[in-house]
């Protein structure tokens, strides 16, 4: 059953058949959940209100689909449990997080955006410590060459350039290496 299938069965109240082929994203979610300390009941839980919450979004005539149906499911029952993670550790600077009201821009799942994260995290584990305080100073905290080659210590503002381009090469050939291997798996 297509995506604009599922939508429209629910919308005329027809559940049953939707939450059928919805269910088959069960064992991925249980799986997630049981992988990060969950057990086999809260992820049952917790795929059973990601059900309610979807078939409640897709119900509003104004939702608009923009992924998957299942992986916005997907990404429903994910943020549900890192919340209900967040609520088992028991700390109490997360503990206002807890009360957060979840909109469809909390819920939407970007499975192509999370593999790039993925990727850029990899790669900034494998370079070196001096790449990644070039890249920290320069991409987020948006500082310029001049300030980077004073407070790394480089001898001119050319060096710290040269540094800067070899971080970013060695970066490259890590992200390719990267993509490669996962595109052969």
């Amino acid at each position: 059953m297509k995506d604009t299938d599922i939508i429209s069965q629910i919308r005329k109240g027809r559940t049953n058949k939707a939450i059928k082929v919805l269910y088959k994203e069960f064992p991925k979610v249980k799986a997630n959940i049981m992988s990060s300390g969950g057990d086999a009941e809260i992820a049952q839980e917790i795929f059973h209100d990601s059900l309610i919450l979807l078939i409640e979004k897709v119900s509003d005539p104004k939702f608009e689909l923009t992924s998957k149906l299942t992986t916005y499911l997907y990404g429903i029952a994910r943020f549900m449990w890192k919340n209900e993670a967040r609520k088992r550790q028991k700390n109490p600077e997360l503990e206002w997080k807890d009360t957060l009201i979840l909109t469809a821009d909390d819920l939407d799942y970007n499975a192509e955006k999370e593999a790039e994260l993925k990727m850029l995290e990899s790669v900034l584990s494998q370079v070196t410590e001096r790449c990644k305080q070039i890249f920290e100073l320069f991409y987020f905290k948006k500082e310029n060459m001049k300030t980077i080659a004073d407070r790394l210590k480089f001898s001119s503002v050319n060096s710290a350039k040269t540094q800067k381009y070899k971080c970013m090469e060695k970066a490259m050939t890590l992200a390719k290496e990267i993509k490669t291997a996962t595109s052969t798996n």
